[in-house]
């Protein structure tokens, strides 16, 4: 989803001059944490994968017969971790099945589309908004595997002549110099390109609560004018990132000490004012002091939203490396930011994978590795990294400085004749998974109980059993709400204690449809640069400016808040969240009418809100607490009942808030099944596919 919001003042978010190397922090970051802290998934790993005649024979009984394949894994989730556990599956020729709650796919992946929506009106093409995740960045290496998934699909579709079913993205318009903020009761809002400099009514003289010295113009030592208050991220975070770049395993040491602390903690217990070094100031206080409860609250009202700064400091700090990898890694003295979207829609990309997952044959190894050339995963014939897929929009191409992809033939675009085969069920509620020992020649496996809609609307359960299971669900989805079975039974403490304890963001939003788009027409907006993302300290918090439908008179306005913000929001009626959000437009825009142009409250036709629903399972995505990282997130990667059951989904990698860390989950899930399976041939084929994504394997690699 990425949560994150910037002020443009703070230098860490802003000037960013780091290189992004062409290779994977998250990863690295992972493997480091299992390394230090993993000694139970090490352990149960070196056991579950210790060689077995019994899992020979299932090897060969269920996965090397050439005869009609009986399902090797069920799926729990129709989420992009269940759908890409299948598409991994699929083209390594393993069968499996999908079952989904819901009518559609996509989990927290969810376009709305105004019922007037028409992709080829250009009145109401853009009368859409996203209620889940809604942007990646472009060029960053940790998430450069959700463009290889959606080209490699591309190639799939081609083939199958289901060439209106494939994926293009286009840009997301994060930022400009004309978006809007306002805060204080700030007598007018003021523009991004003037905000640096600006104190945003939080200084005492303005009546809010931080001493002038905080909030008064200064020059540093290379003429540069900025505000003390601006440059208090970029000391916190600056010492953890430079010796993460010098040596992963020396700064994730270093970053992983303050594990135990939250965000504001760390601000107001460890950072200290002599930490700032040549912005230290003695009207600030004493160097030992730290910074006060003012500075923090400045601090996280205009970079994330009330309460975001009660999360693991660590998970802030990664956070960086995230955004960071919205810069061109390929030119460092690039300052733009580069995101991208699907166009028409994110769900769209589901779709598409779906789509893909009920045919016969899906991807195939030189698509993975023709994809993985052309979006710069690996090295071109010139053995050097490239970036030129063939699905972007003319607005989503890159910048002159990013060399081309230099791949080795083209993709096979060879008609086939669309063979079918069912592998993904809508309106299939899993409620209990059990393990028995007894199933598969005593090899064990997973029995699931499932309620099925079927046409007319009647409910049936049905069984089935797998002999290892992947479950997808977000954790607050396993309170399954039943009379009398638990979802789970016999997990081991520690699993259930993650479950239990792992922290996930609430997150709201709103889309508003005006007969107008006033905002498009008041200022300097520019079509080539977008609009971007206004921000406030009203809990309505963003107002995300649309990346489409320019030309239309109507337009959609979206409100984006987390945390503490949201819930008060999704505490109130479907209608007050709407007048909520109207008032906070009309306080980014004074100097007109907005009600004069609002479409009117009609949900689903010209609004829709959303706060969590029954299958997102109580927060929008993870974001870990304290101490979490190194407690918790070990015990969620590792396996249960003998390597059976796999947990995956964004909470059990460390790409939180990121379609990637879905992949990312389930790509280690299969792997682990694999490896139970001692399949070798095949874990070499999901990574020549694939690529190499977040699979942390120390415990295998510890035993070479």
């Amino acid at each position: 989803m990425s949560y994150l919001s910037f002020h443009p003042g703070n230098k860490s978010a802003g000037e960013g001059k780091r290189h992004t190397k062409k290779s994977s922090v998250r990863r690295a970051f992972s493997d480091w944490i299992i390394e230090n802290y993993g000694d139970d998934y090490k352990e149960t790993l070196r056991k579950q994968r210790k060689p077995d005649e019994n899992i020979g024979l299932l090897k060969k009984q269920i996965i090397e017969t050439d005869d009609d394949k009986k399902p090797l894994v069920g799926i729990i989730g129709g989420g992009f971790a269940g759908l890409y556990a299948g598409l991994i599956l699929q083209s390594l020729g393993i069968e499996f099945e999908i079952f989904e709650a819901s009518d559609r796919v996509g989990g927290r992946i969810d376009t709305w589309y105004s019922t007037e929506y028409d992709p080829e009106s250009k009145e109401n093409k853009g009368l859409y908004g996203e209620v889940g995740g809604m942007r990646i960045p472009q060029f960053s290496d940790d998430m450069l595997p959700v463009q290889h998934l959606a080209l490699s699909l591309n190639y799939v579709l081609e083939r199958n002549g289901m060439t209106d079913k494939m994926l293009r993205w286009r840009k997301f318009y994060y930022n400009s110099d004309y978006q809007r903020l306002r805060y204080n009761n700030m007598k007018d809002p003021i523009l991004a390109k003037d905000a640096s400099l600006n104190s945003l009514n939080f200084g005492e003289n303005k009546g809010g609560d931080l001493p002038a010295v905080w909030v008064t113009e200064k020059t540093d030592r290379h003429g540069n004018k900025y505000l003390p208050i601006n440059v208090i991220l970029d000391k916190v975070n600056g010492p953890f990132l430079e010796a993460i770049d010098k040596s992963f395993e020396t700064g994730f040491a270093k970053l992983m000490r303050y594990d135990n602390y939250s965000m504001w903690a760390y601000l107001t217990n460890v950072f200290t004012l002599a930490d700032l070094e040549e912005y230290y100031d003695p009207k600030m206080g004493a160097p030992c002091e730290n910074l006060s409860y003012n500075i923090a609250s400045y601090l996280e009202t205009v970079n994330v939203g009330t309460g975001m700064y009660s999360v693991s400091f660590v998970e802030m700090v990664i956070a960086v490396y995230d955004w960071d990898g919205s810069k061109n890694s390929y030119d460092p003295s690039d300052p733009n930011i580069y995101m991208i979207t699907m166009d028409k829609g994110m769900q769209h990309f589901p779709d598409a994978c779906r789509t893909v997952l009920n045919l016969e044959n899906g991807i195939t190894a030189d698509d993975g590795h023709l994809a993985q050339v052309l979006i710069g995963m690996i090295k071109g014939q010139n053995n050097e990294y490239g970036y030129s897929p063939p699905n972007l929009t003319k607005d989503a191409e890159p910048p002159s400085s990013v060399p081309p992809a230099d791949p080795k033939g083209s993709a096979n675009t060879t008609p086939e004749t669309p063979k079918e085969k069912k592998r993904v069920f809508m309106k299939h509620k899993v409620t209990q998974a059990r393990h028995d020992a007894s199933l598969f020649d005593n090899n064990g496996g997973m029995r699931l109980e499932l309620e099925r809609t079927n046409a007319d609307g009647k409910t049936e359960t049905i069984h089935k059993e797998y002999a290892y299971v992947i479950s997808t669900l977000p954790n607050g989805a396993y309170l399954n709400g039943q009379k009398y079975n638990n979802f789970f039974e016999d997990l081991s403490f520690a699993k259930t204690r993650a479950i239990r304890e792992c922290n996930y963001m609430p997150a709201f939003k709103a889309f508003i449809t005006f007969n107008k788009q006033f905002w498009k027409d008041i200022g300097e907006r520019q079509y080539e640069t977008g609009l971007g993302v206004s921000a406030s300290d009203r809990s309505n918090r963003q107002v995300v400016y649309p990346s489409y439908g320019y030309d239309a008179e109507k337009g959609v306005l979206q409100i984006y808040s987390w945390a503490q913000d949201a819930e008060r929001m999704g505490a109130l009626t479907d209608e007050e969240r709407v007048n909520e959000c109207l008032k906070g437009i009309q306080f980014m825009y004074p100097e007109i009418d907005i009600y004069e142009h609002f479409a009117g409250y009609d949900d689903g036709t010209t609004t829709k809100t959303w706060f969590w629903d029954q299958h997102a399972g109580g927060g929008a995505f993870a974001l870990f607490n304290p101490g979490q990282f190194k407690n918790l997130y070990p015990t969620l990667l590792t396996p249960e009942f003998e390597g059976t059951l796999n947990i995956a989904g964004e909470c059990c990698s460390v790409h939180h808030g990121w379609i990637v860390g879905a992949l990312d989950s389930a790509y280690n899930s299969v792997k682990n099944i694999l490896e139970k399976m001692q399949a070798t041939k095949y874990i070499v084929k999901m990574q020549a596919t694939w690529g190499q994504l977040s699979a942390p394997d120390v415990a295998v690699k510890s035993k070479k």
